[in-house]
């Protein structure tokens, strides 16, 4: 069996011409979107969107998106004052 030579395809970590959606933005505000958005399934749509990133070949997002991945798996989110309303409670501990 032989092998395709996958070397040509290999992209330096960060390249000039590095294409880059997420460049300068916050990983813990991208952490606690993602855990708004997608709860408990939301370590693993932001694997999904690390590796979407470094297939697509862009370095710098796909760093950017393991940051997120490892914030979220954790525990790090910070907290911001706002509630998804699944774990909200008011002064007393009830739920709203």
């Amino acid at each position: 069996m032989t092998f395709a030579d996958t070397s040509k395809y290999r992209q330096a970590p960060s390249s000039d011409d590095d294409i880059s959606i997420w460049s300068g933005r916050d990983p813990a505000v991208a952490a606690l979107a993602a855990k708004v958005a997608y709860g408990p399934d939301a370590t693993l749509a932001v694997a999904w969107c690390a590796l979407g990133a470094k297939v697509d070949g862009r370095a710098t997002d796909a760093h950017f998106w393991f940051e997120v991945f490892c914030l979220l798996s954790a525990g790090e989110t910070p907290a911001t004052g706002f509630s998804s309303g699944a774990d909200s409670v008011n002064a007393d501990g009830k739920p709203h």
